[in-house]
């Protein structure tokens, strides 16, 4: 028994020390200057409100758009402007969510951002952003796809069953 006590103490300690280096993770792609924050602000303003649009929801995670804002800078220096563009093509053309992906794809004009709202949404759904070996994984708890079955799902997982099934041994 001693044994399984000490395995359950290493396991807490090892799984604390992810959560930190993921915590540390995410804040490290954060933009750190108040002046360079307060030059973006404007669009991060409309990656908010794209998002919102995108997803349906209004009660998006400020700290998950800021951190998604700055993965998406790191990967793509246009994307600033690219949200902009975004944002006042919906406008501008009463887009709805569900038609949005059609219009672009039939405007020559809004070729560069045809494919920002599948990326938008991969990013706030899956919680990364990019692919490959350019991906950056900016959450994993606060991703909405894993928010949608936290009351069934706990710890978000792909596991099936109520939770805490999996810690007991089978007969």
């Amino acid at each position: 028994m001693p044994h399984q006590k000490s395995l359950a103490a290493v396991n807490l300690g090892r799984r604390r020390m992810l959560q930190g280096a993921t915590a540390l993770a995410a804040v490290s792609i954060l933009p750190f200057s108040s002046q360079a924050f307060a030059q973006q602000a404007g669009s991060i303003a409309d990656f908010t409100t794209v998002s919102q649009f995108l997803t349906g929801r209004s009660g998006l995670s400020t700290a998950f758009a800021q951190a998604l804002w700055a993965a998406f800078t790191k990967t793509d220096a246009e994307f600033p402007t690219k949200i902009s563009t975004l944002a006042k093509f919906i406008s501008d053309n009463h887009s709805t969510a569900s038609g949005l992906a059609a219009q672009l794809s039939a405007d020559a004009s809004a070729k560069s951002i045809a494919g920002l709202p599948q990326a938008i949404l991969s990013g706030w759904y899956l919680g990364v952003v990019g692919n490959g070996a350019d991906a950056i994984c900016v959450t994993y708890t606060e991703a909405l796809a894993n928010q949608n079955v936290a009351d069934v799902l706990r710890p978000p997982s792909y596991s099936f069953g109520s939770y805490g099934t999996w810690a007991a041994k089978p007969v």
